[in-house]
C-alpha cells in the first residue's frame, strides 16, 4: 500500500515536471516564432518602402525626361511624333535622286526648300538636346540621366535591297555630318557624355514604313533615356 501510494506521488510529480517542461519549451518556441515574424516584417516593410521610394524617384525622373522632350511633339512644322511607334520623323519630305545619299544641291531634289527645313530641324533639335543637358546639371535626380540619339535613314524598295540598306545608312550618315558642319554637333564634349549617338540604316525594313514607296525616303529621330543607378 505505501509502495502504491509513492509510485502515484512519483507519477504525478513527473507529470507535473513534464507539464512544466513543455509549457517552458512551448512558450519559448512561440516567443522566438514571434521574433522572427517581426524580423520578417520589419524587413519587407522596409524593403518596400525602398521600392516604392525608387520607383517614384524613376517615375519623377520619366516625367522630366517627358517635359522636356514635349516641344519635339508640339513642333509639328518639323517633327511628327509617331504614338504608335513611340518615335519622331522628320514631317517633311526629303526627296534624294536615284542613289543620292548626300545633304547637297545634286542629290536632293528641291535642295533649297529641304534643307532649309533640315537647318530648321537641326536647330530645333538641338534646344532640346541644351534644354536635356542644362536640366541635368540643375536637377540632381537627373544626375544619372543619359540619352540615345537616334537618326535613322529609310530607302524605298528600288535596285538591289543590299545596295539600300548601306545607301539608307549613308543617308543617314550623311544627315549627322551636315548638322555638325552647321555646328550641330550632338557629340560636343560640351554634353559631357549626355548624348550616345547612332547612326541606323533600315533599307527596306522597319515598321510602319509608307503605303506609297516612293515617300519611304525619310529620316527618323529617336531619344531614348538611360536611367542609371539611383541608390
Amino acid at each position: 500500500m505505501h509502495l502504491q501510494v509513492f509510485s502515484r506521488k512519483k507519477i504525478e510529480q513527473m507529470k507535473n515536471k513534464s507539464d512544466i517542461f513543455f509549457w517552458t519549451s512551448f512558450t519559448d518556441l512561440m516567443t522566438s516564432l514571434f521574433f522572427i515574424m517581426l524580423v520578417l516584417y520589419v524587413l519587407t516593410y522596409v524593403r518596400l518602402n525602398t521600392t516604392i521610394k525608387l520607383q517614384k524617384e524613376k517615375l519623377a525622373i520619366i516625367e522630366a525626361v517627358e517635359e522636356n522632350i514635349k516641344p519635339l511633339k508640339s513642333d509639328k512644322t518639323l517633327f511628327a511624333y509617331e504614338q504608335e511607334y513611340k518615335r519622331f520623323k522628320l514631317s517633311f519630305d526629303v526627296k534624294f535622286i536615284v542613289n543620292g545619299r548626300s545633304i547637297n544641291n545634286n542629290d536632293i531634289v528641291n535642295p533649297y526648300v529641304t534643307i532649309n527645313k533640315i537647318d530648321q530641324a537641326g536647330i530645333k533639335l538641338k534646344s532640346i538636346i541644351d534644354k536635356l543637358n542644362l536640366s541635368k546639371m540643375k536637377d540632381k535626380k537627373l544626375k544619372n540621366v543619359s540619352y540615345i540619339l537616334v537618326i535613322a535613314g529609310y530607302a524605298s524598295k528600288t535596285g538591289d535591297e543590299q545596295q539600300n540598306y548601306e545607301l539608307s545608312y549613308l543617308r543617314a550618315l550623311s544627315l549627322k555630318n551636315y548638322w555638325r558642319s552647321q555646328g550641330i554637333d550632338f557629340e560636343s564634349s560640351s554634353y559631357n557624355g549626355l548624348i550616345d549617338l547612332q547612326i541606323s540604316g533600315n533599307g527596306w525594313g522597319g515598321i510602319g514604313r509608307e503605303i506609297i514607296d516612293a515617300n519611304n525616303q525619310r529620316f527618323l529621330i529617336q531619344i531614348f533615356p538611360k536611367i542609371g543607378d539611383i541608390k
